[in-house]
């Protein structure tokens, strides 16, 4: 990888927490992009991995059913709030997000996905492993808070690949 990963991390979960990332999928020739606010970085299977969570009905996990690589990209401090707002609140089955965004795409380096041209960072990722959120074994004041139309998410594991500006 090409930045340090620890020094990276930080900036990953101040963005996640704060919902200012991009997750970038494609499917054959569709590429979308989704905002999304939950993430980890870290190692899991003695590589450095990101784990995101994408929720059943999206169309972002429809495109990670029929494959196994994404993309977060990482806006610099106070800028893409337009494009974090549409790419949050629409969905890439009714709109094709790049194009309304004005995304300049750049191929990725080590996967088949692209990534969003004038982002700080980004973390090309293979998946690993998925894992739906059973709800008998959550929590129930956050089933409670998060899942009161029963939409869980599906727990992505990606191992990262590239992690470059």
């Amino acid at each position: 990888m090409e930045n340090n990963l620890l020094k990276d991390s930080n900036e990953f979960i101040s963005n996640i927490k704060s919902g200012k990332a991009f997750l970038v999928t494609k499917s054959e020739s569709n590429v979308n992009a989704m905002q999304i606010g939950w993430g980890y970085i870290g190692f899991m299977w003695g590589k450095p991995s990101i784990i995101i969570g994408v929720r059943h009905s999206r169309y972002t996990y429809e495109q990670l059913q029929n494959s196994d690589e994404f993309v977060i990209s990482i806006p610099k401090a106070g800028e893409f709030a337009d494009e974090l707002k549409i790419c949050g609140t629409q969905s890439g089955r009714a709109v094709n997000k790049i194009e309304k965004c004005g995304f300049e795409m750049i191929d990725g380096q080590k996967v088949n996905v692209p990534y969003i041209k004038g982002c700080q960072y980004h973390y090309e990722c293979k998946v690993d492993y998925k894992q739906s959120i059973d709800p008998e074994l959550l929590n129930r004041d956050i089933l409670d808070k998060s899942y009161k139309k029963n939409d869980y998410h599906v727990m992505i594991y990606g191992e990262i690949l590239s992690s470059h500006e």
